[in-house]
């Protein structure tokens, strides 16, 4: 059950990662941002930052035990993630988004871990 808890934790962090950079998309639509462009790319940005952080509080405060190392395990997952994509797109990105996308990992994953609740908000959770 607890291996099931975990798994379930990380996947729901993942999926808030994903649905909150879908929602910062659809709002710059709707707020008139033209594609591509440095205001867009700003807007994404930090919308890749409030994701992380959400993607963090998320994992650890679903986590049954150790939620700093979920928050970890997510953070290496989502860096590798972020580098490969720096990698591959190379020059399509500007370099002040590219190290962005890669130097705020650290402050979203602090920032998700020390929003979250702290000790008898999990207690439910465990076995």
């Amino acid at each position: 059950m607890t291996a099931a808890c975990h798994l379930l934790a990380m996947a729901l962090a993942w999926a808030a990662f994903c649905l909150a950079n879908l929602a910062g998309s659809g709002l710059a639509t709707l707020a008139g941002f033209p594609a591509g462009g440095g205001h867009r790319l700003g807007w994404d940005l930090a919308w890749v930052m409030v994701a992380g952080v959400l993607a963090a509080w998320v994992v650890a405060t679903l986590a049954p035990r150790a939620p700093r190392m979920h928050v970890l395990a997510l953070f290496a997952m989502l860096l590798a993630i972020a580098v490969l994509a720096v990698v591959q797109l190379g020059d399509d990105w500007p370099w002040w988004f590219s190290a962005g996308v890669v130097a705020t990992l650290p402050l979203q994953a602090w920032l998700g871990m020390r929003s979250a609740p702290r000790g008898t908000a999990r207690r439910g959770m465990q076995d």
